[in-house]
């Protein structure tokens, strides 16, 4: 269960609660008004976590990711329902176990439901009933947090409808047609630039405490353009994303990690942490949901990863050189499979070891990957000494003689790899191809990196390895009762 937004229940019409000392002072309600919960900042606080806690939803935004990774060249084809993302042919909008697609794509909207209850609620309260600038800043978290869900909405179903009022009326609100992905991100760009104007670098009401950071689990100016980077980036706005990522970086908010697996052993939180979920040990689920959804037992680390790192045995046990394979490659608590732990800490299952681990959905060195890969497509010769220093600052940090391994019987340590020089990386084309490996090795299994990358540097290749027989394919199709339920929408042309 997560730390931050934990312990609140929304559904669009009638908002039921419980509550958690650490967070409210309140009496607790079983049941409250729509008109009587927005009346004050302490209810739009409430509010807001609310918002986050639904997006945060184990089977919302953690399940995507599942989707997002299992449709990559990192992850082997597993067993079960699931293997139908590494086959878009045999692909239905219903798969016969496993939840199919519609889950998260109801948990989505639920978030996007309770945003816009919030973001037209809040909006209604007086001015003089917050204290400073906090009414923008709420405002502000809320069109942070829906642009950031139709975003992940946009990159799994494509065109998918637009919805900015919370819908009240009767069935016929459900006919609402998908919206153009390209109109879709224009929404998500402008809710993401109200973030970027209200918010402050960072929001100081809320702990830094270590163990659970509350000001690097809610919006900031920075992620909202950390996402606007990742986004212009993708629509090929150069000039954007590189102007964006200069801007983060500069900022001397988020300096790189020293040492690498700072960055994902606890507390996390890590100095070049933007936005990161915060979850917490609980007798429930698995926290954000990303070990039982995407590190269970049928999902394995594909063998073609494993030849992008530098391999030194056959067993594939250890390398005893990249510290982040060797913190991600391990054994798994109660299947003979071997793991991807990098999101899960070395305690065991009894003591939360598999829930607690927070998800880094945005860090900063990602931003140096975005404005080296830029500066290489612009102009190789004035930027590939630059290039080459970062790519071996990151390969750098891959030594870590203080590593004890918690998994294999080897010996302690992990030597690092070797430098590249100018003769490795002496064409534009090899040092793309060297940023692009490397970003690989270091972002694998992170948000949906490394398949937004795919769709981004190689269209036809993520086609292949998805058996994708068209464009369409690389989206997934409605869920079936959705299609049923809005007459409006139809049918993703590749599964009708």
């Amino acid at each position: 269960m997560q730390k931050i937004y934990k312990y609140l229940m929304f559904i669009p019409a009638l908002f039921l609660f419980t509550q958690c000392n650490e967070v409210l002072e309140q009496d607790v309600y079983s049941s409250i008004e729509m008109d009587v919960l927005y009346d004050s900042q302490t209810a739009a606080e409430v509010g807001i976590t609310g918002c986050y806690n639904r997006f945060f939803n184990e089977a919302a935004y953690s399940q995507l990711i599942l989707y997002f990774q299992v449709s990559t060249d990192d992850v082997k084809q597993p067993s079960g329902w699931a293997f139908q993302l590494k086959d878009r042919t045999q692909l239905t909008p219903n798969p016969s176990s496993g939840g199919g697609f519609n889950t998260p794509w109801a948990r989505m909207y639920t978030a996007v439901a309770n945003i816009n209850l919030f973001l037209e609620k809040v909006a209604e309260i007086p001015d003089d009933k917050f204290s400073g600038n906090r009414k923008a800043e709420l405002l502000a978290e809320g069109h942070f947090l829906r642009g950031i869900s139709y975003y992940y909405l946009s990159m799994q179903w494509g065109d998918v409808p637009l919805i900015l009022e919370l819908k009240t009326g009767g069935p016929e609100d459900n006919d609402v047609p998908k919206t153009p992905r390209a109109q879709v991100m224009e929404q998500v760009k402008a809710d993401l630039a109200i973030a970027a104007r209200d918010l402050p670098d960072v929001l100081t009401n809320y702990s830094d405490d270590p163990e659970t950071n509350m000001r690097k689990g809610r919006a900031s100016k920075w992620a909202a353009k950390a996402y606007l980077a990742r986004i212009a980036l993708m629509e090929d706005n150069m000039d954007d994303a590189l102007a964006l990522s200069n801007e983060i970086i500069n900022s001397g908010l988020y300096p790189l990690a020293t040492k690498w697996r700072s960055i994902f052993e606890e507390p996390m939180n890590s100095s070049e942490s933007i936005f990161e979920q915060q979850n917490d040990y609980s007798p429930g689920f698995f926290g954000s949901g990303l070990f039982g959804w995407f590190m269970g037992h049928v999902f394995q680390i594909s063998d073609e990863l494993y030849t992008v790192f530098d391999t030194a045995d056959e067993l594939k046990v250890t390398q005893g050189k990249d510290i982040r394979w060797e913190f991600m490659y391990g054994k798994h608590p109660w299947s003979s499979n071997i793991a991807i732990r990098k999101h899960v800490p070395p305690r065991g299952y009894n003591l939360g070891g598999i829930e607690q681990l927070n998800f880094v959905l945005i860090r900063a060195t990602e931003l140096y990957f975005n404005k080296h890969e830029i500066q290489i497509e612009q102009n190789y010769e004035a930027n590939k000494q630059a290039a080459l220093d970062f790519l071996n600052m990151i390969r750098a940090r891959t030594k870590d003689m203080e590593w004890v391994n918690p998994w294999w019987p080897v010996p302690d340590g992990a030597v690092g790899i070797p430098l590249l020089t100018m003769a490795d990386v002496d064409t534009k084309e090899k040092m793309i191809q060297a940023i692009r490996d490397e970003k690989r090795r270091e972002m694998v299994y992170e948000d949906g990196m490394r398949w937004f990358d795919l769709l981004r540097w190689d269209k036809e290749y993520a086609k292949q390895i998805t058996n994708s027989a068209t464009d369409d394919h690389l989206f997934l199709p409605y869920p079936e009762d959705e299609v049923l339920r809005n007459q409006e929408l139809v049918q993703n042309p590749a599964y009708q």
